[in-house]
Protein backbone atom coordinates (compact mmCIF):
# COMPACT_ATOMS: atom_id res chain seq x y z
CA UNK A 1 0.00 0.00 0.00
CA UNK A 2 3.22 2.28 -0.53
CA UNK A 3 1.35 4.49 -3.31
CA UNK A 4 0.83 7.71 -1.70
CA UNK A 5 -2.17 8.53 -4.09
CA UNK A 6 -3.75 5.59 -2.57
CA UNK A 7 -2.86 6.80 0.96
CA UNK A 8 -3.97 10.01 0.39
CA UNK A 9 -7.79 8.70 -0.86
CA UNK A 10 -8.14 5.95 1.91
CA UNK A 11 -7.63 9.29 4.37
CA UNK A 12 -10.07 11.02 2.72
CA UNK A 13 -12.14 8.47 2.27
CA UNK A 14 -12.16 7.98 6.61
CA UNK A 15 -12.34 11.53 7.22
CA UNK A 16 -15.41 12.22 4.67
CA UNK A 17 -17.67 9.69 6.24
CA UNK A 18 -20.58 10.66 7.91
CA UNK A 19 -21.32 9.45 11.58
CA UNK A 20 -23.85 6.35 10.29
CA UNK A 21 -21.47 5.23 7.41
CA UNK A 22 -18.57 5.02 10.00
CA UNK A 23 -20.26 3.16 12.34
CA UNK A 24 -21.64 0.89 9.61
CA UNK A 25 -18.00 0.30 8.43
CA UNK A 26 -16.83 -0.01 12.32
CA UNK A 27 -19.23 -2.97 11.92
CA UNK A 28 -18.01 -4.25 9.34
CA UNK A 29 -14.32 -3.98 10.57
CA UNK A 30 -14.67 -5.84 13.81
CA UNK A 31 -16.64 -8.82 12.12
CA UNK A 32 -13.87 -8.86 9.75
CA UNK A 33 -11.18 -8.27 11.96
CA UNK A 34 -12.32 -9.71 16.06
CA UNK A 35 -8.97 -10.25 16.88
CA UNK A 36 -7.59 -7.12 16.06
CA UNK A 37 -10.64 -5.40 17.28
CA UNK A 38 -10.32 -6.79 20.77
CA UNK A 39 -6.62 -6.02 20.78
CA UNK A 40 -7.52 -2.26 20.17
CA UNK A 41 -10.40 -2.43 22.78
CA UNK A 42 -8.04 -3.76 25.35
CA UNK A 43 -6.08 -0.75 24.93
CA UNK A 44 -8.74 1.60 25.51
CA UNK A 45 -7.43 1.59 29.48
CA UNK A 46 -4.14 2.48 28.22
CA UNK A 47 -5.01 5.76 26.09
CA UNK A 48 -7.12 8.69 26.55
CA UNK A 49 -10.52 8.59 24.97
CA UNK A 50 -9.42 10.76 21.72
CA UNK A 51 -6.18 8.84 21.25
CA UNK A 52 -7.49 5.21 21.57
CA UNK A 53 -10.52 6.53 18.97
CA UNK A 54 -7.86 7.71 16.63
CA UNK A 55 -6.11 4.51 16.93
CA UNK A 56 -9.30 2.48 15.91
CA UNK A 57 -9.36 5.42 13.22
CA UNK A 58 -6.08 4.49 12.34
CA UNK A 59 -6.71 0.61 11.62
CA UNK A 60 -9.53 1.37 9.82
CA UNK A 61 -7.16 3.78 7.47
CA UNK A 62 -5.45 0.70 7.17
CA UNK A 63 -8.05 -1.22 5.97
CA UNK A 64 -9.58 1.17 3.73
CA UNK A 65 -5.82 1.57 1.83
CA UNK A 66 -5.00 -2.09 1.39
CA UNK A 67 -9.07 -2.30 0.10
CA UNK A 68 -8.31 0.77 -2.42
CA UNK A 69 -4.68 -0.75 -3.00
CA UNK A 70 -7.23 -4.34 -4.20
CA UNK A 71 -5.41 -6.27 -1.78
CA UNK A 72 -6.84 -8.76 -0.13
CA UNK A 73 -6.71 -8.88 3.90
CA UNK A 74 -7.40 -12.39 5.61
CA UNK A 75 -8.56 -12.12 8.86
CA UNK A 76 -5.87 -10.57 11.38
CA UNK A 77 -5.50 -13.49 13.75
CA UNK A 78 -4.45 -13.18 17.55
CA UNK A 79 -1.11 -15.04 16.24
CA UNK A 80 -0.33 -12.52 13.48
CA UNK A 81 -0.85 -9.67 16.43
CA UNK A 82 1.44 -11.57 18.50
CA UNK A 83 4.60 -12.21 16.20
CA UNK A 84 4.40 -8.63 15.14
CA UNK A 85 3.65 -7.03 18.47
CA UNK A 86 7.43 -9.50 19.35
CA UNK A 87 8.81 -8.33 16.26
CA UNK A 88 7.84 -4.42 16.30
CA UNK A 89 8.68 -4.29 20.13
CA UNK A 90 12.53 -6.32 19.30
CA UNK A 91 13.41 -3.73 16.62
CA UNK A 92 12.20 -0.51 18.93
CA UNK A 93 14.27 -2.18 21.77
CA UNK A 94 16.93 -2.21 19.11
CA UNK A 95 17.18 1.55 19.05
CA UNK A 96 15.77 2.55 22.55
CA UNK A 97 18.34 5.20 24.52
CA UNK A 98 17.40 6.76 28.25
CA UNK A 99 15.16 9.33 26.77
CA UNK A 100 12.65 6.29 24.46
CA UNK A 101 13.58 6.12 21.01
CA UNK A 102 13.97 8.49 18.70
CA UNK A 103 11.00 9.05 16.43
CA UNK A 104 13.18 9.16 13.18
CA UNK A 105 15.02 6.30 14.26
CA UNK A 106 11.34 4.40 14.47
CA UNK A 107 10.68 5.71 10.83
CA UNK A 108 13.55 3.53 9.74
CA UNK A 109 13.12 0.19 11.91
CA UNK A 110 9.55 0.86 10.93
CA UNK A 111 7.62 -1.95 8.45
CA UNK A 112 7.27 0.38 6.30
CA UNK A 113 9.21 3.51 6.59
CA UNK A 114 6.41 5.55 4.40
CA UNK A 115 3.07 4.40 5.75
CA UNK A 116 4.41 4.78 9.09
CA UNK A 117 5.45 8.41 8.66
CA UNK A 118 1.96 8.76 6.43
CA UNK A 119 -0.03 7.47 9.73
CA UNK A 120 2.18 9.54 12.28
CA UNK A 121 1.07 12.59 10.32
CA UNK A 122 -2.68 11.73 10.09
CA UNK A 123 -2.76 11.06 14.09
CA UNK A 124 -0.71 14.19 14.46
CA UNK A 125 -3.83 16.11 12.21
CA UNK A 126 -6.25 14.28 13.90
CA UNK A 127 -5.99 14.13 17.42
CA UNK A 128 -7.48 17.25 19.66
CA UNK A 129 -4.35 17.92 20.91
CA UNK A 130 -2.10 16.30 18.24
CA UNK A 131 0.64 13.99 19.18
CA UNK A 132 1.79 15.29 22.32
CA UNK A 133 5.20 14.98 24.12
CA UNK A 134 4.14 13.48 26.75
CA UNK A 135 7.01 10.77 28.00
CA UNK A 136 6.23 7.51 26.32
CA UNK A 137 2.97 8.51 25.33
CA UNK A 138 3.48 8.88 21.40
CA UNK A 139 6.43 6.61 21.45
CA UNK A 140 3.45 4.03 22.64
CA UNK A 141 1.28 5.19 19.54
CA UNK A 142 4.09 5.15 17.07
CA UNK A 143 4.86 1.34 18.28
CA UNK A 144 1.03 0.22 18.31
CA UNK A 145 1.02 1.83 14.85
CA UNK A 146 3.84 -0.20 13.31
CA UNK A 147 1.84 -3.34 15.07
CA UNK A 148 -1.28 -2.14 13.37
CA UNK A 149 0.69 -1.83 9.78
CA UNK A 150 2.35 -5.51 10.32
CA UNK A 151 -0.87 -6.78 10.90
CA UNK A 152 -2.07 -5.63 8.01
CA UNK A 153 0.60 -6.75 5.93
CA UNK A 154 0.95 -10.31 7.54
CA UNK A 155 -2.72 -10.81 6.79
CA UNK A 156 -2.50 -9.89 2.66
CA UNK A 157 -3.75 -12.95 0.84
CA UNK A 158 -1.20 -13.96 -1.85
CA UNK A 159 -2.74 -16.07 -4.45
CA UNK A 160 -0.52 -19.70 -4.51
CA UNK A 161 0.70 -19.19 -7.89
CA UNK A 162 2.75 -15.87 -6.41
CA UNK A 163 3.64 -17.71 -3.79
CA UNK A 164 5.88 -19.95 -5.55
CA UNK A 165 7.62 -17.51 -7.77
Amino acid sequence: MANPVTFDLAIARIRSMSDKEYGETLTVFMDEHPALFGFLMNLSEEFDDDEHEQLVRTAMLLREGFRLAALTINSITSVIIQDVTREVVENVEKIDSEDGPNLEEMVKVSRSPFVFSELRNFLHQELKSGLRERKGQQHNLMVLVDVLIGCFEEAVDIPEAKKSE
